[in-house]
């Protein structure tokens, strides 16, 4: 597993090798409640989670090095190799930003992810 991630009363957790989120209950976790598949021909390093619900995630796939994932598994949005060669890490701060590390030059990015209601 790698990536954790919390929202609202819900656990995280991303596997790298299935390409899927896992999500448990909480305060107590006692099993897993269901699992997003994301991210089909991808690894992932890491996840965050969107005040919207969507999955951020560090990955390995072609132009994006960093996706989100609605509900469904569906990439909504990402950003390119162009802007972070290489993310490793993330992490999303209350007023919608997100915290991207970047492998190739050891720099961590914040970048303004946040959307509205309207999905503008």
């Amino acid at each position: 597993m790698t990536g954790l991630a919390v929202h609202t009363d819900y656990l995280y957790l991303a596997s790298r090798s299935q390409s899927r989120t896992y999500r448990y209950s909480l305060p107590g976790i006692y099993g897993m409640t269901s699992s997003t598949p994301f991210g089909r021909t991808s690894k992932t390093w890491d996840i965050a989670r969107d005040l919207q619900g969507g999955i951020w995630a560090a990955m390995d796939s072609g132009g994006y090095s960093v996706g989100c994932f609605d509900s469904g598994g569906d990439m909504v949005a990402g950003i390119s190799t162009d802007l972070v060669s290489r993310a490793m890490g993330v992490a999303m701060d209350d007023d919608g930003t997100l915290w991207v590390s970047n492998n190739d030059d050891g720099m961590i990015y914040g970048i303004d992810v946040s959307r509205d209601e309207t999905g503008d």
